[in-house]
């Protein structure tokens, strides 16, 4: 049988049933009227969905006391089995079980991870991923047979029409293949794969510091810079499924370390040359001595240290600049702050929004706010986790 085409009424339809799924997955168990209200959709279109879904068995509804008062309650029919997440970095994999039946940010069964050797390939990676896999899934007491899928984040774009991963991308070893394809045959599972800024925005939204809001994004800053977009309560992902590179926008080509330096995208000056790990602590090695951590930037800073103050004050500014411009185009609500600079708090935050407040658009970043990820460094494996959900809830019924 075809695929509905898009535009179609049958594809509208899919398209409809999708928003409705992915906001029961979001919300665990939403009235309809919430799930409209997530969605857009009219009541009585989220009615006749909910009741064509209840009735192939995907979603249960029941009858609930919420304020009070009666309503009617929706919730995915529970599916026996896990899924895992799998979240890797320039020099890390990460890896998460979870319960398909019972999805939330505190219901990791099991999460280990590693170091990885930076430049790392491919191969190397999920031979590391799929061996912490085997130890969480025992650790948690499941049976390998009860893995349903595995979702995967890379710090690099992935082509939604090639399955390709892309340049620029901070794992190189990894550019040219079809991650999700090696993947499940390496792990003998079925596997789906997307940016790791992308998936941080997922496990935000669903669990998170962007649950319920239409218009927001989320922002990693780390070895690499990236954001995930939600407009209209959904995830962006663009026409080939690699929206988000923030970090690539160029905010200062005056020449000069780290400005002088080329990006590895071949511009000079780019976001992240100014905001990445690599620069903050590059910037204070020279005062501070080599090799030196994030964290002890961080903790120094707060101690008083001027210096690291400066620096940490200078790349907010710098980041502040680029969301000026992105604020000016798309005016969302709220600006999520993750990855491992996010850690520095006020020291980054407060300059970042002077600087927002600086070059946006007069009124773009009225009522912003600006905020660091609830969920620390799960975000990025629970939003791979929550990449298989989806996959699980598409295929299930």
């Amino acid at each position: 049988m075809n695929a509905a085409r898009p535009g179609s009424p049958a594809g509208l339809r899919e398209a409809n049933r999708r928003r409705v799924l992915d906001a029961v997955l979001a919300a665990g168990e939403p009235t309809q009227s919430g799930i409209a209200a997530a969605t857009g959709l009219a009541p009585a279109t989220v009615s006749n969905i909910v009741r064509d879904l209840c009735r192939e068995g995907r979603l249960t509804a029941s009858t609930a006391v919420r304020g009070g008062r009666r309503v009617r309650a929706v919730r995915l029919t529970p599916v026996r089995g896990v899924v895992a997440g799998v979240d890797f970095g320039h020099r890390h994999v990460r890896v998460g079980v979870q319960p398909a039946a019972a999805p939330g940010a505190d219901r990791l069964l099991a999460e280990r991870a590693t170091d990885l050797a930076e430049g790392h390939d491919a191969g190397v990676g999920l031979d590391a991923a799929a061996a912490l896999l085997d130890d969480a899934l025992t650790a948690a007491g499941i049976p390998r047979a009860e893995l349903l899928a595995v979702g995967i984040g890379l710090p690099a774009p992935v082509d939604a029409r090639t399955g390709v991963v892309g340049e620029p991308g901070i794992l190189p070893g990894w550019v040219g293949i079809r991650p999700a394809a090696v993947a499940a045959e390496r792990l003998d599972v079925p596997v789906v794969v997307d940016n790791d800024a992308l998936l941080g925005t997922l496990a935000e939204q669903a669990w998170g510091a962007l649950q319920e809001v239409s218009d927001g994004v989320y922002l990693k800053l780390s070895d690499g810079v990236g954001a995930g977009l939600v407009l209209d309560g959904r995830p962006y992902r663009g026409r080939a499924g690699t929206a988000g590179e923030l970090g690539h926008v160029v905010v200062d080509d005056s020449g000069g370390p780290p400005g002088g330096a080329v990006c590895r995208c071949g511009n000079r000056g780019c976001l992240e040359t100014w905001a990445s790990t690599a620069t903050v602590v590059g910037l204070l090695e020279p005062l501070l001595g080599a090799p030196l951590t994030v964290e002890e930037v961080v903790a120094r800073a707060r101690g008083g240290h001027a210096p690291s103050r400066r620096v940490l004050a200078d790349t907010g500014g710098h980041v502040g600049r680029a969301l000026g411009g992105l604020c000016s185009v798309l005016t969302p609500a709220r600006i999520v702050v993750g990855g491992e600079l996010a850690q520095a708090g006020h020291l980054l935050l407060d300059p970042l929004r002077s600087a927002l407040d600086r070059w946006a658009l007069p009124g773009a970043a009225d009522g912003v706010e600006v905020t660091t990820a609830r969920l620390g460094r799960h975000a990025h494996v629970l939003g791979a986790v929550a990449l298989a959900l989806e996959h699980v809830v598409a295929s299930h019924g």
